[in-house]
């Protein structure tokens, strides 16, 4: 396993997505395929944006309470609803290759399946978070 010296399990999920959605595209656009580039760029952009939606409402979620839950959880799906719609829009109007958005988007798995891996507990003051 590989030593852990501080650092978030976020923060590393972020940087997992970043590299898994532009390393494949700056590849694609070495290889002259702007279409595949497009795509793993948008991918990667839903997905990192989304989840760091995600991630603020959840943290809202759980200092608040009452109304302020439920506003919270219709933002969520609010904000689902929009993600979808996005990219329903760039594969109806064929704004980039099927292939490379779906790739794109499998960004969160595949970096989650690797933090997991390479880190399978983060330690911070002694107590697993």
């Amino acid at each position: 396993m590989i030593a852990l010296d501080g650092g978030s399990r976020l923060r590393r999920i972020k940087l997992w997505i970043l590299a898994l959605s532009l390393i494949p595209g700056g590849v694609s656009l070495v290889l002259a395929s702007g279409d595949y580039a497009a795509g793993f760029a948008l991918g990667g952009a839903i997905v990192l944006l989304n989840f760091i939606g995600t991630e603020q409402i959840i943290k809202s979620f759980a200092a608040g309470g009452g109304a302020g839950s439920a506003l919270i959880a219709v933002l969520q799906f609010f904000k689902l609803g929009v993600t979808g719609a996005i990219i329903a829009g760039i594969l109806y109007w064929d704004v980039v290759s099927p292939v490379s958005i779906i790739l794109g988007l499998s960004a969160l798995p595949a970096g989650l399946m690797f933090d997991f891996f390479l880190f399978p507990t983060n330690k911070r003051d002694g107590r697993e978070l």
